[in-house]
This record gives C-alpha cells, structure tokens and sequence, in this order.
C-alpha cells in the first residue's frame, strides 16, 4: 500500500493497446469475483449482495461524479491508522486516477437500494524511457503494475448485523489475477509498497497469495526492495518501505527460509525510530544495488536485494507504529448511489 504524499514523477502510462487490454482484463476479473463472492455468501445462508466493478464502468455521469466524491469521503474516513501507511487521496487525485488508471470497488446495497462503498484499489500502471523517472522501482522499458492503496470499510455489516470480513484480501486477489491473465500474453511486472511495519497489509497480501496457490495459479510474492527518504540534511523523512513483487514465472532467486524483522526497542534509545528501523533491514537484507535520485528537495534511496519470501517473514513491530494516528479532514455527511 502507498505511504503519505509523495510528489512521484508522472510516469510513461503503459502503450495505448496494452492500456486497454489491461482495463479489459479487469472488467471480466470483477465481474467473476462478484459472482464467486456471492455464491460463497449464499452457501453460508447470507443473502446481502457484494458487487466487485471497475469505476470506469460506471456509464452514468451523475452516478460516476458521485462515486468520485464518494470515495474521497471513503478513504478519509476508513483510514485513521498510522498515517505514515497510507496516503489518502483527495478528489484531485482520485479523479487523475480515473482517467488513466483501473479503479477496483466493492460495494454493497441495504435493504432501501442504496449502494455504499466497502473496499477500493487503484492499479497504476508504467512503462518508463528512464531508470530514474520512478525513483521509488527504478525500471526500464518494462510494463510494471502496482497495487496502491487497498482499504476496506471498517464497520460494514450485512443485514443481519454480522460484519462484512475479507474484501481487502479479495481485493488483493482481484489485483493479482487480473494482472496473472494480462501476463499470459504481455511481459508485465507486479508490485506492491507497504510502510516496512504494515504488518497488517503484509498479512492481507500473504494470504491472498496463498489462497490462489491453493487454487491452482502459482504466484511467488517476495520483497525485492526497500527504499528511505531523506531530506536535505540526509535525515530519515519516514520509514523505510518495502516493495512486494508478484511474481507469476516461478524462476526468481527467492530467500526461502523464515525471516524475522524485529523492530521492537527501536526509537526507545536515542528516538531516532525511523533510523533505527532502517538499521534493522540492513541487517537482515543483502544488497545488490543502489539507486540514488532527488525530487522536490528530497534524496530517494532504493536498494535492489537478494529477494525475501514474503511468504515466510515476519514483522514483530511491538509499538513503533503508535503515536502517529491519523484523523479525518472531511465533515460528516451522507453518499448514496442510484
């Protein structure tokens, strides 16, 4: 998942045909999850109906406006973790988001018809002229894909008052077999970014891959990077994060056994979290490459390593992700959809 606001250099778009293709391979992945999802409903005796769709399949211009807003309210008001974990988009970015990028949604009826947003992801999309237009995955002439920004409602519930439990692990699953169709024919790349203590969103993805394991399409996830961002001082902005790749040929040099990244105690000694937590993936990380770029004033380090079996790690984080809990901007108010 995205961190908070970075100023990324807009990145080449993958070629127009491929672009299509890709939104196309989403629209059909979306519609088979809505079905499978609500079939599973149904044999557990629950009748509420989730829908999984592309936003750009929307073909009602009052509806769409709606739903843009509508998600900007849904993020603001879904995350209120560590706000270093995510960076929530306002209606701005949302909106660019929807004219160039496939926008996954769940969404569930009440009892009156009313549709609300339970879960969303953006997959981003790039094929990039220059190893340092995206500082953050330095790649070349490679199509890459990223899944940014997976989140769940917190308190949705079905009719019966029971919790809705598993859209943000359907999303990832969504994510990762639209992209695992797309690469049945185009040579593709794909990525995730967690805040290197998401324990959370690492447990999420995990189990997402495992299930499509179980079901037959074989994916290795493992952490190929990580990278910090400095400021002019060369101090630590945030922490580290890590990279997720996704990778659908079986053949990557992959870390197989058990990985502990142990982050308790950092910042208790000298309060210098973000670099104690950075001294800890060193530890437990051998580096290949270095890249290092500046924008806006800031220096991005991204350090290529021998790739980790996500699979297999574990993020003891005891309490370095407290304290920095984020608060919702946008006043109360109410979204409906027709």
């Amino acid at each position: 998942m995205k961190k908070k606001e970075k100023a990324k250099p807009r990145t080449q778009v993958l070629g127009s045909s491929l672009k299509e293709r890709t939104f196309n391979y989403y629209i059909k992945e979306m519609e088979e999850d809505t079905k499978k999802f609500n079939e599973n409903l149904i044999s557990q005796n629950n009748l509420d109906n989730i829908n999984f769709y592309l936003f750009q399949t929307i073909d009602n211009k009052e509806k769409m406006r709606d739903m843009l807003f509508g998600l900007a309210y849904f993020y603001d008001r879904n995350f209120m973790g560590n706000k270093d974990f995510m960076h929530i988009p306002n209606i701005s970015t949302i909106t660019d988001n929807a004219v160039h990028y496939p926008m996954l949604l769940a969404t569930k009826k009440d009892s009156l018809g009313n549709e609300s947003i339970i879960g969303a992801t953006t997959i981003k999309m790039e094929n990039n002229s220059s190893i340092s237009d995206n500082p953050f995955f330095p790649t070349k002439n490679e199509n890459v894909l990223s899944i940014t920004g997976v989140l769940s409602k917190m308190d949705a519930t079905f009719s019966d008052g029971t919790q809705v439990r598993g859209i943000g692990k359907q999303l990832f699953k969504s994510s990762i077999k639209g992209a695992y169709e797309i690469n049945k024919n185009e040579n593709i790349r794909l990525i995730c970014e967690i805040d290197c203590r998401n324990k959370n969103s690492l447990y999420s993805i995990s189990k997402a891959v495992r299930e499509l394991n179980a079901e037959g399409i074989k994916i290795q996830l493992s952490i190929v990077g990580y990278y910090e961002i400095l400021d002019k001082k060369n101090k630590l902005i945030e922490a580290p994060t890590f990279v997720l790749e996704l990778d659908f040929s079986g053949n990557k040099d992959i870390y197989h056994q058990e990985k502990v990244f142990d982050f308790n105690g950092c910042g208790k000694a000298y309060g210098e979290l973000n670099e104690e937590l950075l001294e800890v993936i060193r530890n437990n990380t051998k580096e290949y490459r270095r890249f290092i770029n500046t924008r806006d004033n800031k220096i991005i380090v991204y350090h290529r390593i021998k790739a980790i079996d996500a699979l297999e790690v574990t993020l003891n984080t005891a309490d370095t992700a407290q304290g920095n809990k984020r608060v919702p901007v946008l006043q109360n108010l109410e979204v409906e959809y027709v």
